[in-house]
This record gives structure tokens, sequence and C-alpha cells, in this order.
């Protein structure tokens, strides 16, 4: 099988996938584990607007994580 990337939720100690896995059952695999930002995970929500509405969104405390 060719390398795959997928995304995960990690809960509980368990690793669960988002989407299924063409994988036999106990078939042991290997494992990259890569926490995705804040930026890779709102890519494309603010698709469409103009980008003095994005500049406001992104310098918003609002939205800021350190307010």
């Amino acid at each position: 099988m060719e390398a795959l990337t997928i995304h995960a939720i990690y809960e509980d100690g368990k690793l669960t996938p988002l989407t299924p896995l063409p994988c036999h059952d106990k078939e042991q695999v290997l494992l990259k584990v890569v926490r995705q930002s804040n930026v890779e995970k709102s890519q494309g929500l603010l698709k469409g607007l103009d980008p003095e509405t994005v500049q406001d969104v992104a310098e918003s405390n609002e939205f800021s994580i350190l307010a």
C-alpha cells in the first residue's frame, strides 16, 4: 500500500480516523503524527471575502487566542 495522509481525532488515548482506511483487521501500520495548526484547520473558511474583511477578522480580538 502506498503512503496515505489522513485526518484523525485523538480522544481517550485512541486515534480515530475521520475516513475509512483501506486496511485489513489487525493489520499493523506505521504512523507519523503531525499536529494540525489552527491556520491549517481554518484554511478555506474565508473564501469569497474581500481582503479587507479577512484582515479585519485576522486582527480582531474576538477571534484571538491571546485575548
